[in-house]
């Protein structure tokens, strides 16, 4: 044994010699634990607690850390350290005592037996000892140590403990510090470059270890990444993986994945852990639960997503009591990792490849079916819950809950139709498109739809409903013919029945159907028969939608005036009922209308009420809203700010981004016109140039959506004040004088509306309003009025007089 470092001797205690680290010494960088590093060094360094435990999943690289940390900070200590690898010792507590120097001597407690007491009645004299002890247990319980650690460590105050093991050692002062899986590819807060993310830097750093000539390329970079997060960022499956790619391709291995599991076994030329499978890692660590605890563990692979305590209590048909005891057992011996939520509260998640080995377990055992109707049952109950929710005051829980259980939905309706209940698979998917249209899985959502009713819907009242919920994914979807015939179907079938709020609602997107495929009379017409059947129903979910999208058709039709009181009565309406995003929707529509100068507004108001629905919608994730946000804020841009070069610079900005979000999540099918969103191009390229349009609108569509929205949200700084053209008359506002000014200088509507930065019908109604207030009846007079004016004010001022008129 190799000795680090001198102790001192005091009442009979001698040292062994130590071992100066572990005897598995790594021999390739480590990759990805800087923080880890760090965190564990200062702690260590800082004395902070005398026990450490280093815990998490097998294969998660505890080792590999710990020998690290080891050589970095053992120079640290007076006395030295002890690096003992416990995993195949017969003795461990022997081995324990012998590398503090105590013998096989016991110190007043039986050997591999803990007490409660160790810590505060220690059985030996204090010991004056700065040493580190590392004690690596692999996937072995360190409770066969527990009461050693506790009584050395009372008897030794500046000795230092750090276990590395799977579980903790269940002493009083103990302080856990959870070792994760690497970053992977999509996870929150990783931003950056793909070849930055940890879990891509090792997989990559360990295949070119085998394979020299590797890289990340375009064309392999999302099967590098899928495989990333298809083995958990564990650091045992990707060197796994690395070792595969050394004969095969990155998606070739993924289809591997999916057919044999060989593809998770190594050599141990292949990695320095102690497990040569994933799977043998997992049966080590799952093997120490009692066969209840293991059992319990094993359904818990259910859930494709992170769950709570209530959700596992439900689906297990456990109390409140049990389900707590369960998951700390769990999270103590690092099989299922906990994951903090912004609200204070923990949700807890099985890594895939612990979820697919007790998938076969469940399968082996014939308890994969009765626990999958279990889950069905329970997300859809749950689905229920959140749907009665979606337009009221817990419309943001909802969205939450409803993002948390995703992918346990999509489990769960696939089995519905893979048993043939087509009933519970139809309410389910019915139940989840709201949420699934807010993702901006339209076209997914259709397909889902279309397999729950392939699956067999029974009732009536189910089919047309889930007709109606097909015609609202394919309008959404884009797909306007596929779209009416389901309407047009769940109509008929509604007034069959009798339903008629399911009607009118119905009704109310055949609407946005006619709207989106331009009959904006026919959208009209519908409309104002939807409004008047609520009205008798005392339908006020349906009257404020009907509202809503009647402000949007008179808006395109050009009443805006009639748009802005549709508007205002359907943001009212929106708010009483607390649904706060179709309210934010309608104060979109009314900012865009307030900017076009028909209906009077305080513009730094209008600016700042169009950020806050922005902030909102990207807030809750909605995506397809998020793109039409983003031309409305683009809109009322250059409409403030239409002279700032800047102004356009980030309009170009803004527009691409809409357009990106819009092709990866689809748009609402009513949004600005489309030719008020291709005259606001035209009007950025022609006033920034073709070159530099190009330039801003490539920054653009890389903007992430966070990006864009923080863009859109700042304040744009102002240039310095023009000077301002003296007014024709009092009554002229001001942008109305600036309109007569530029009609004076020659220009024409449209040149007017460049240079304004505003669309040119609306550049026409101002004019027509300084015709108004100026009792003039043409451009001309217009015109001669403001050369007027600037004549008397420079022979008052004694400057230049008789300024040609204007013929």
């Amino acid at each position: 044994m190799v000795q680090a470092g001198t102790h001192a001797q005091q009442d009979g205690f001698t040292p062994e010699p130590a071992t100066a680290g572990s005897t598995r010494r790594p021999l390739s960088p480590l990759v990805g634990r800087d923080e880890e590093m760090a965190r564990l060094r200062a702690q260590l360094l800082a004395r902070e607690a005398q026990v450490l435990t280093l815990t998490g999943p097998s294969g998660v690289g505890k080792t590999r850390l710990a020998t690290e940390l080891w050589d970095d900070v053992i120079g640290a200590f007076r006395d030295g350290g002890c690096y003992l690898d416990l995993a195949d010792r017969q003795d461990p507590a022997g081995a324990v005592r012998a590398a503090l120097g105590d013998g096989p001597t016991p110190l007043g407690h039986p050997t591999g037996e803990a007490s409660d007491h160790a810590a505060d009645h220690p059985t030996g004299p204090p010991l004056d000892l700065d040493f580190l002890l590392v004690l690596d247990c692999g996937s072995r319980p360190p409770q066969e140590v527990s009461a050693l650690v506790a009584e050395f460590a009372g008897r030794a105050p500046r000795l230092s403990v750090l276990t590395v093991a799977t579980q903790v050692l269940g002493v009083y002062g103990e302080r856990r510090i959870q070792l994760a899986p690497l970053t992977v590819p999509g996870a929150a807060g990783c931003t950056g470059p793909l070849a930055d993310v940890a879990s891509v830097r090792l997989l990559v750093q360990r295949t070119r270890a085998v394979r020299p000539g590797f890289k990340l390329t375009e064309e392999n970079r999302d099967a590098i990444a899928q495989l990333c997060v298809r083995l958990d960022g564990l650091p045992l499956a990707l060197e796994l993986a690395a070792a595969r790619l050394k004969v095969s391709s990155p998606r070739a291995l993924l289809e591997e994945l999916d057919r044999s599991c060989s593809a998770r076994r190594g050599t141990a030329a292949d990695t320095m852990s102690r497990h040569l499978s994933i799977f043998d890692a997992v049966q080590h660590s799952w093997a120490v639960l009692d066969p209840r605890r293991r059992a319990l563990l094993t359904r818990l692979a259910v859930f494709a997503s992170p769950f709570d305590g209530a959700e596992a209590g439900e689906v297990l048909g456990l109390t409140v009591h049990e389900a707590r005891a369960a998951l700390e057992e769990f999270v103590d011996r690092s099989l299922l990792l906990p994951q903090e939520q912004p609200d204070g509260s923990i949700r807890f998640r099985l890594l895939r490849t612990s979820r697919a080995y007790a998938w076969e377990q469940l399968a082996d055992e014939d308890g994969l079916e009765p626990i999958r109707n279990r889950h069905a049952a329970h997300v859809l109950r749950r689905a229920r819950a959140a749907a009665a929710q979606l337009g009221g005051a817990g419309q943001a829980a909802a969205l939450t809950g409803l993002g948390h259980t995703h992918r346990d939905t999509l489990a769960a309706l696939d089995h519905l139709v893979h048993v043939g209940d087509g009933d519970k698979a139809g309410e389910l998917a019915t139940a989840s498109l709201p949420y699934w249209l807010v993702r901006g899985e339209a076209r997914e959502a259709t397909v889902r739809l279309t397999a729950a009713r392939a699956a067999g819907v029974t009732s009536t009242r189910g089919r047309a409903r889930l007709a109606a919920a097909l015609g609202e994914a394919q309008l959404l979807a884009g797909r306007y013919a596929q779209a009416g015939a389901e309407l047009r179907a769940a109509l008929a079938q509604h007034a069959a029945d009798g339903d008629l709020v399911a009607a009118v609602d119905v009704q109310e997107v055949l609407a946005r159907l006619a709207h989106a495929e331009g009959d904006l009379e026919g959208a009209k017409a519908l409309l104002d028969d939807v409004v008047k059947r609520c009205r008798e129903l005392g339908h006020e979910p349906g009257l404020a939608s009907a509202t809503g999208r009647l402000a949007e058709v008179h808006r395109d039709l050009g009443d805006l005036p009639a748009a802005a009181r549709y508007g205002q009565e359907a943001v009212r309406r929106f708010d009483d009922l607390r649904d706060a995003r179709r309210a934010a929707l309608g104060r979109l529509v009314l900012a865009g209308v307030a900017a076009d100068g028909e209906v009077p507004a305080d513009a730094e108001q209008t600016v700042r009420t169009a950020r806050a629905a922005l902030s909102f919608l990207y807030g809750i994730g909605d995506r397809p809203a998020l793109s039409y946000a983003l031309y409305v804020t683009a809109d009322l841009l250059v409409r403030r700010h239409g002279r700032a070069t800047g102004a356009w610079e980030r309009a170009a900005q803004l527009l691409s981004a809409a357009r990106s979000l819009e092709k990866a999540h689809g748009g609402l099918p009513v949004q600005l016109p489309a030719a008020a969103r291709q005259d606001l191009l035209t009007q950025a390229g022609q006033r920034l140039g073709e070159t530099a349009f190009d330039e801003h609108s490539r920054a653009g569509a890389r903007l992430t959506a966070y990006e864009a929205v923080t863009l859109a949200t700042t304040p744009l700084t102002p240039p310095p004040a023009a000077p301002q053209a003296p007014p024709a008359a009092d009554t002229l506002t001001r942008r109305e004088q600036e309109v007569a000014a530029l009609v004076a200088e020659g220009l024409t509507n449209r040149e007017v509306a460049r240079r304004l930065g505003t669309a040119e019908w609306t550049a026409v109604n101002i004019l027509r309003k300084v015709m108004r207030k100026l009792d003039c009846t043409s451009r001309v007079q217009v015109a001669n009025r403001v050369l007027s004016a600037r004549a008397a004010a420079d022979s008052e001022l004694g400057g230049p007089g008789g300024l040609p008129r204007v013929v």
